[in-house]
C-alpha cells in the first residue's frame, strides 16, 4: 500500500486529512502516524461508524488487542487517535480524549550512532580476560562474535544468546531464529563479511578449547547458553572503557544494539533514496514482529535519532521512548 495513494472515506476523513496537512505544514514526518490513521478509517468503515465523535466506547473498540500485538504497538495506536481527538477538540468537536493509553514506563533509548558502534567493538575486540584460564579466555573470545551476532543481524538478546549450531548455514548465512517473540520462527541472513568469523570461532571452540555443544553461544558449562546478566554486565564493562561513556548521563544497554541496527539500517536507505514504506514489511519480517505495526512504532519513536530526518525536519522534538526490556 501507497500512503499518498490512500483515500480517506470514513466520517472522520475530512478531520484526519486536516490533521494530516497540518503536520506536515508543521514540518513533521507522519508517514507511521499516517498508517495507522488509516486503519482506523478503515476500522470505522467496517464497522458502519456514521457519526464523527471520538467516545469512550469507540476508543476501546479500537485499542482492544488484535491477536498477539505487544503493549507498546496497542498504546502507539491509541497515542495517534488521541492526537486525533484532540485535534478535533480545537476546532469545536466534542471529543473523548484518552489519557492512559499504554502502561509501560518509558525510558529514553540510547541508540549508538556509527562513530560509538566503531569504537565499542574496538573494546570488545581488545578485550582480554584479567585470568588466562581456558574457560574465561573461552568466553572473552565468545563475546566478541555475540555482539557483533546481536547488532549486525538486529536480534533480541534471547535469540542470539539461545542460537543453534545446527539452526546456521555457515556456507550462505541462512539462520533460523526459532521461538523468538510470539513463537514465530523466522531466517535471517548473517552478513557475508561475519561468517568468516563465526566459522573460525566455532572451530576454535573445538580445537582450543574441547568445547562439544550444540549452541552457538555455549556458557561456561557447554550444556546451557550464556546468560542474559552475563551478556548485561559484559556489555556495560566494555561500553564504560569507551571515551563516550562519560558524555552522557543516559547509558545503552545490549538492547541498544538491536535499536542501532534499525537505525543505521533506515539511515542507509534514506542515503540511497529508498522509500522506507516500501521496505517495512521485510523489516517487519526480519525483526521478528507481529506485524507492520510493530516496526512501524520503532520507526515513530525513534524516528528523531536519525540524522537525515534532522536534516530534512529540524522543528521535530519528539521524545524517544525506550521498547522495553520485554524483547529480551
Amino acid at each position: 500500500m501507497i500512503l499518498d495513494d490512500y483515500k480517506f472515506q470514513s466520517c472522520f476523513s475530512v478531520y484526519i486529512e486536516q490533521l494530516l496537512s497540518e503536520k506536515n505544514t508543521e514540518g513533521f514526518i507522519y508517514n507511521s502516524e499516517k498508517y495507522i490513521l488509516i486503519r482506523f478509517d478503515k476500522f470505522c468503515l467496517d464497522r458502519g461508524i456514521i457519526e464523527a465523535a471520538i467516545t469512550k466506547e469507540l476508543v476501546h473498540d479500537w485499542g482492544t488487542s488484535k491477536g498477539n500485538e505487544s503493549r507498546s504497538t496497542i498504546g502507539s495506536r491509541i497515542s495517534v487517535i488521541r492526537q486525533l481527538a484532540l485535534y478535533m477538540s480545537s476546532v469545536g468537536e466534542e471529543c473523548y480524549i484518552p489519557s492512559k493509553f499504554s502502561d509501560n514506563h518509558h525510558k529514553l533509548i540510547y541508540v549508538l550512532n556509527e562513530t560509538e558502534v566503531i569504537d565499542f567493538f574496538a573494546e570488545v575486540d581488545s578485550y582480554v580476560s584479567g585470568i588466562n584460564a581456558d574457560r574465561f579466555n573461552r568466553l572473552a573470545l565468545e563475546y566478541k562474535i555475540l555482539f557483533r551476532v546481536i547488532f549486525c543481524c538486529g536480534l533480541r538478546v534471547s535469540e542470539a544468546r539461545k542460537l543453534k549450531i545446527e539452526d546456521v548455514n555457515l556456507e550462505s548465512g541462512k539462520t533460523i531464529i526459532r521461538q523468538s517473540k510470539g513463537l514465530k520462527d523466522r531466517i535471517i541472513f548473517i552478513p557475508k563479511d561475519l561468517i568468516p568469523l563465526c566459522n573460525e570461532y566455532l572451530a576454535l571452540l573445538v580445537e582450543r578449547y574441547g568445547v562439544q555443544s550444540n549452541l552457538f553461544f555455549p556458557a561456561a558449562n557447554p550444556e546451557i547458553p550464556l546468560q542474559a546478566a552475563s551478556i548485561n554486565v559484559k556489555f556495560k564493562y566494555l561500553w564504560n572503557k569507551t571515551e563516550h561513556a562519560k558524555n552522557h548521563a543516559n547509558k545503552p544497554t545490549v538492547h541498544s544494539l538491536r535499536h542501532s541496527f534499525v537505525v543505521i539500517r533506515m539511515n542507509k536507505w534514506m542515503e540511497q533514496g529508498i522509500e522506507l514504506i516500501g521496505m517495512m514489511p521485510y523489516l517487519c519480517r526480519y525483526l521478528g514482529h507481529s506485524s507492520v505495526e510493530d516496526t512501524f512504532y520503532y520507526y515513530h519513536q525513534i524516528e528523531s535519532a536519525f540524522k537525515i530526518i534532522r536534516e530534512k525536519d529540524a522543528t521535530s522534538t519528539q521524545i524517544i521512548p525506550e521498547v522495553n526490556d520485554y524483547e529480551y
